[in-house]
């Protein structure tokens, strides 16, 4: 996370799937700088944020890693898997419920 120094909000992220981007491009990472691989001005919710919505803006962003950021700054990264268990762990005996897939043709 790159944070703006004045504000201590975020400017910038990088994730290992930046860094497995710019490998399978053939770039070499030792010539590159943090800015080059890093996604400027990155979603942000804020710490009210629902569990649901936070996994939607991930959804539609296609991205696995979405900062909270309050009135102070940075509070936190989520990522899919923080999700994922807020998922889990709220449904009726751990189990999650999941709608049949189906395809239409």
């Amino acid at each position: 996370m790159i944070l703006d120094t004045q504000t201590g909000q975020p400017e910038g992220i990088l994730t290992e799937a930046d860094i497995a981007r710019a490998v399978a491009d053939g770039k070499d990472l030792n010539d590159l700088r943090i800015r080059e691989l890093m996604t400027v001005r990155p979603a942000v919710i804020h710490p009210a944020t629902s569990v649901h919505d936070a996994a939607r803006i991930m959804t539609r962003g296609h991205f696995r890693h979405l900062p909270v950021s309050g009135d102070s700054g940075l509070a936190g990264i989520i990522d899919i898997a923080d999700i994922c268990r807020a998922w889990i762990d709220s449904s009726p005996g751990g189990l999650l419920t999941i709608r049949p897939w189906s395809r239409t043709v």
